[in-house]
């Protein structure tokens, strides 16, 4: 068998870790974003409503918290249904995705 590019294989048991490891860094983050979009305040009140030249800064903020807390939801699902005792062949975009690399070179 001939195996292209560069691949790696894991155990379900050591993907699964990496998998909840990995949503919980989605978690820490969506809570960061969290606690940004709260620390702003009424920035309508403070400011004045539709000053931000770039739209309102909660909205970015807001986004990027949804986009964690799906990716945490996304990798607590995939770790929930691995099955441990068989092996997984990850490539460059399953290692991003895991935290293990760069997304790209």
């Amino acid at each position: 068998m001939m195996i292209e590019g560069l691949k790696v294989t894991v155990n379900g048991v050591e993907l699964r870790s990496l998998c909840m490891d990995r949503a919980g860094h989605h978690r820490e983050r969506a809570r960061a974003y969290q606690e940004q979009i709260e620390s702003m305040g009424d920035l309508d009140l403070a400011v004045g409503a539709g000053k931000f030249s770039n739209g309102d800064p909660r909205d970015d903020l807001k986004e990027q918290k949804t986009g964690h807390d799906a990716s945490a939801a996304e990798m607590a699902f995939i770790a929930e249904h691995l099955i441990e005792d068989e092996k997984y062949l990850l490539d460059r975009a399953d290692l991003a995705k895991l935290g293990i690399c760069k997304r790209a070179y």
